[in-house]
């Protein structure tokens, strides 16, 4: 039952690139835009990738409440960019919440208290959201834009959720999940060093 419920909501969520055909094209433009733009930006989708999965491993209620505070954090960094305020550190800020979030993963205690991975999700989804804040201005139609980015961001949690449970839930597959965060630590920290390119 709860399965279906998400699956409506994340299907109402995805209704504004098609049910307001009037607004014209812009609309669709903006919206297919801020869906795909975490997909492709690598650290992007490797941050909100990897909120999914820490939360997964905390378990409880915090497999809903880290991602929501992600995307909560992320609103509030997009309105701060949108209204041209400057950040300290802003790419590079993204880039080390690759490499943070990725340590977590592979050094975090399962059901823990999870305050720390919590303040570290809240940071780094303002910074996620401070930089797409500053972009939204010349996007093709900012609400969409920002209505896409903010159900793929959701939609990627979800994967980082089902992933982490699926791996969580064997002895041997958890031993795996850890090395995989490993391994975003390392991408996030070859991002940071200009190896491999954010966007």
């Amino acid at each position: 039952m709860r399965r279906r419920w998400i699956l409506a909501v994340l299907a109402l969520l995805c209704l504004p690139s098609t049910a307001y055909a009037h607004v014209g094209s812009e609309a669709g433009a903006g919206f297919v835009a801020g869906l795909l733009h975490p997909v492709f930006g690598i650290d992007h989708f490797l941050a909100m990738l990897s909120v999914g999965i820490v939360s997964a491993q905390l378990g409880g209620k915090k497999i809903f409440t880290i991602p929501a505070l992600f995307v909560i954090s992320m609103i509030v960094g997009a309105v701060a960019g949108v209204r041209g305020q400057a950040w300290p550190f802003g790419e590079v800020g993204i880039a080390v919440s690759v490499v943070v979030l990725g340590m977590a993963i592979a050094t975090v205690k399962e059901h823990g208290d999870g305050w720390a991975v919590m303040a570290v999700v809240a940071l780094f989804g303002s910074l996620h959201g401070h930089a797409h804040g500053l972009e939204l201005p010349q996007a093709a139609d900012p609400v969409y834009y920002a209505a896409g980015f903010v159900t793929s961001t959701t939609l990627i949690h979800l994967l980082g959720v089902a992933v982490g449970h699926g791996l969580t839930r064997r002895a041997g597959l958890a031993v795996f999940l850890r090395h995989m965060g490993s391994v975003m630590a390392g991408m996030g920290l070859m991002i940071l060093l200009g190896f491999m390119a954010p966007k």
